[in-house]
């Protein structure tokens, strides 16, 4: 008579572990896959997508700056070596060939059909590039202007409609359809990723499962050889085979049969913690407390770890558009400035009316007024109110202030700025929709030109001026100092030219001392003329960095 095979407790338990075993090999085999695809995908963007983004946006840009420069250089930049004659020349000496290798070496990466229509656009763009140095080269000197036929030769060559500018637009948009193809790819990967992080987080909840499943096995494998205290187990796995997670908790006792018990509820509370936290980061909820099982809990550890890059990307990204937004306010409001001093810059009143206007309503202040030095009797110099925004007419239209009275003469003497946020309660009232009220931050910048203060700008606001507003007015402050000086100059000059032509029969020495001064006075303002394109090329250059910012934000976004 044959014995019947009969399955020991170490037969099944051996059994169980095998299958365990064999269900986490084939979790890490399936999630390992998936990892490395999604690492293949992230390479492939990080080292070719972005970057060939990144050229495409710069050579599309580079298109257009050159057909603008080409115009102004035909048209307006006469002289040699101009600081936009020099861009020019740049970018088609350096600029266009290092990008051209960069994009070279990126299409390498690309579909044939991308890679033959780069060629195409290089070919385009070398024969756009050759016909701008042919003309940028026949007019080098301000004699090549003066040619009879000038306008038949070089201006209608650039204007709208004729073959180069059509040329040049023709490269721009077929730039941006090689663009606009990458920004979709780069959207598919996206999703691809995105899809692959669903699909990994259902694999590890399926994983869990499996493991409960390979559990509850164990357990009926032992239920023949231990009756009595596997009944309360095979309870609680029933409701397990269900899919259930139970809420209570197994006995526990002295034998193996208690240690699997106490494995069972750790097992079980560890994955209704894992489930509850990845909730918690499904809803965006990246401060949940979560306490990994141990040091080998990898599913907790990975779980942690996504959650602190996600945490620290979204704050990240928290600060960069913030820091994004601020400076794209002040390039903004730089450039409105620039705009308003050529317009404004006749005389000191005019000029300062309309600048403290502006100022004051683009920093959110209610009131501002602007303070400028009167030296016409140098034993008697004080600060005057030349313009004033919302302030009491009847209080401060002939304002004068020495130098060291009050918050405004003192900043005049230190030539440094001045913030106060506690404000003393009868400094200056501000008048709103409620009535009157007490400023909660007062701002003094002075306006200094190569150390010698002009005057002073004063700014109350009933909110408290945040730091990068404060830095925005101290970059005013130079601009406006640098036309304060000009305006004077200009007014001195003017006063000693017709004093000059006025006194025909003054002495000789005091003619050549008025002439000597007038000199002076032009070769002040040929430096302050400079210090103003400075500040200038200094504007444009911020707006570019804005703008190169917004554009790879914009990116990191799709």
């Amino acid at each position: 008579m044959k014995t019947k095979f009969r399955f020991n407790i170490l037969t099944k338990l051996l059994f169980g572990f095998s299958i365990l075993i064999f269900a986490f090999f084939i979790a890490y085999i399936t999630i390992y896959q998936m990892l490395k695809d999604n690492e293949e995908l992230a390479v492939n963007v990080n080292e070719n997508i972005v970057p060939s983004m990144a050229s495409l946006n710069k050579f599309s840009f580079q298109i257009f700056e050159s057909k603008h420069l080409l115009m102004n250089w035909v048209l307006f930049e006469k002289e040699k070596n101009t600081p936009k004659k020099l861009r020019l020349t740049e970018i088609i000496q350096s600029g266009y060939p290092q990008l051209k290798y960069e994009l070279s070496q990126l299409s390498k990466k690309w579909t044939e059909e991308q890679q033959l229509k780069l060629n195409q656009i290089f070919t385009l763009s070398d024969s756009y590039f050759s016909q701008e140095t042919e003309i940028t080269n026949r007019l080098n000197t301000p004699s090549a202007y003066e040619v009879e036929n000038f306008n038949a030769l070089y201006v209608n060559q650039i204007k709208e409609g004729n073959p180069l500018p059509e040329l040049a637009d023709n490269i721009k948009s077929q730039i941006d359809e090689i663009y606009e193809n990458k920004n979709d790819i780069l959207l598919s990967y996206n999703m691809k990723i995105e899809k692959s992080f669903l699909t990994f987080r259902n694999r590890i909840f399926l994983s869990g499962m499996l493991l409960l499943i390979v559990v509850i096995i164990i357990a009926f494998l032992m239920a023949n050889a231990t009756i009595f205290p596997i009944k309360y187990i095979n309870k609680i796995i029933t409701k397990m085979s269900f899919g259930e997670l139970p809420s209570q908790t197994i006995k526990s006792s002295t034998d193996e049969i208690g240690q699997m018990g106490d494995a069972l509820n750790n097992l079980i509370n560890g994955l209704k913690q894992k489930v509850e936290f990845a909730k918690e980061i499904e809803r965006g909820n990246f401060r949940s407390y979560f306490k990994i099982s141990g040091e080998k809990d990898v599913l907790g550890s990975s779980l942690l770890a996504m959650r602190d890059s996600l945490a620290e990307a979204s704050k990240y990204e928290e600060i960069r558009q913030q820091e994004n937004e601020e400076r794209g306010w002040s390039a903004q409001g730089l450039s409105e400035f620039n705009d308003l001093i050529r317009e404004h810059s006749k005389t000191l009143e005019e000029f300062s009316l309309v600048s403290i206007n502006k100022l004051t309503r683009y920093t959110d202040a209610q009131v501002g007024g602007i303070y400028i030095l009167n030296e016409k009797n140098m034993q008697d110099r004080f600060l005057e109110l030349t313009g004033f925004y919302a302030y009491d007419r009847h209080k401060f239209f002939e304002q004068k202030i020495l130098p060291g009275e009050n918050l405004v003469g003192q900043c005049f003497l230190e030539k440094d700025t001045i913030f106060i946020t506690d404000v003393p309660e009868n400094y200056i009232k501000i008048s709103s929709g409620l009535g009157k009220e007490n400023p909660k931050s007062i701002l003094l910048v002075p306006l200094i030109l190569n150390q010698k203060a002009y005057g002073i700008i004063e700014l109350a606001s009933i909110n408290v001026f945040p730091q990068y507003k404060i830095d925005f007015v101290e970059k005013i402050a130079e601009t406006l100092a640098s036309t304060i000086a000009t305006i004077q100059i200009n007014i001195q000059r003017s006063q000693l030219i017709e004093e000059t032509r006025d006194k025909s029969d003054i002495e000789e020495q005091e003619k050549q001392e008025l002439q000597k001064r007038i000199i002076e006075l032009e070769n002040e303002l040929k430096t302050i003329s400079e210090d103003k394109e400075t500040l200038l090329i200094k504007i444009e250059e911020l707006k570019n960095s804005v703008q190169n910012t917004d554009s790879k934000s914009d990116t990191d976004n799709k």
